[in-house]
């Protein structure tokens, strides 16, 4: 039997009886819970999860290891976005993110999707349903989710393959990059890159390329006497 995939919780929690902890209790318990339920997980952990004491160090360690984060952006708070900076720099495994109705995402996150919700039970519903589809999505492609900081280690790495090569080639990768700028909010454009990067890591790059042969100079001369012939 195969084991079931973790998912891990990143949001403000709050002081007991708290505003903060109940909207964070009522967002775990009434959305995310259910979403991971149908679509195949283990029961989400947060940091406060009973009996267990998770240190700072067993949350770093599910920022690297758990196969799913989500992430409550609501109300901006500063450990949530100290642990999806480390969720985004370790790994390409997904992050589901979401944020109150009423709230803006930041702008360093424009890139991504980010899921709206709220206590309204229509909206919940909703929520639910993009969460699912979301880790539809994911799954189809695991290993492919793309947070600003990967766009720009994808960036980096066509850089490096430029040095390695010339002429036409070096203008490809110039070109190829300033696509990914442009379109690097579209999860399709950076998968082809990344098929496209994928696909010279198999070929070595490194290996000397073979030289092409010097063709004759033509002259007239020889033109004449290859048209004889």
């Amino acid at each position: 039997m195969t084991d079931k995939k973790t998912c891990f919780i990143i949001s403000q929690i709050g002081k007991p009886d708290s505003e903060e902890r109940k909207w964070a209790d009522f967002v775990r318990d009434n959305i995310i819970k259910p979403s991971m339920k149908e679509s195949g997980y283990t029961e989400p952990l947060r940091a406060d999860a009973p009996d267990t004491e998770l240190l700072m160090t067993d949350i770093i360690e599910q920022m690297f290891k758990a196969d799913l984060i989500v992430a409550d952006l609501t109300n901006f708070n500063p450990n949530v976005f100290y642990e999806l900076g480390i969720r985004h720099c370790a790994t390409n495994k997904p992050v589901i993110h979401l944020i109150k109705d009423d709230q803006k995402p930041p702008f360093d996150l424009a890139g991504n999707k980010v899921i709206f919700i709220s206590r309204d039970y229509e909206k919940v519903v909703e929520a639910i349903s993009e969460i699912q589809e979301r880790v539809k999505s994911v799954e189809k492609e695991p290993g492919k989710f793309y947070s600003q900081v990967q766009v720009y280690m994808q960036l980096n790495e066509l850089d490096q393959l430029k040095e390695s090569h010339g002429g036409l080639e070096r203008d490809i990768y110039d070109s190829l990059k300033l696509l990914t700028r442009l379109c690097q909010s579209n999860a399709n454009i950076l998968k082809e890159l990344d098929d496209f990067l994928m696909l010279h890591k198999r070929v070595n790059v490194e290996t000397e390329r073979p030289t092409r042969p010097t063709r004759p100079t033509l002259t007239l001369d020889n033109w004449v006497k290859e048209s004889d012939t």
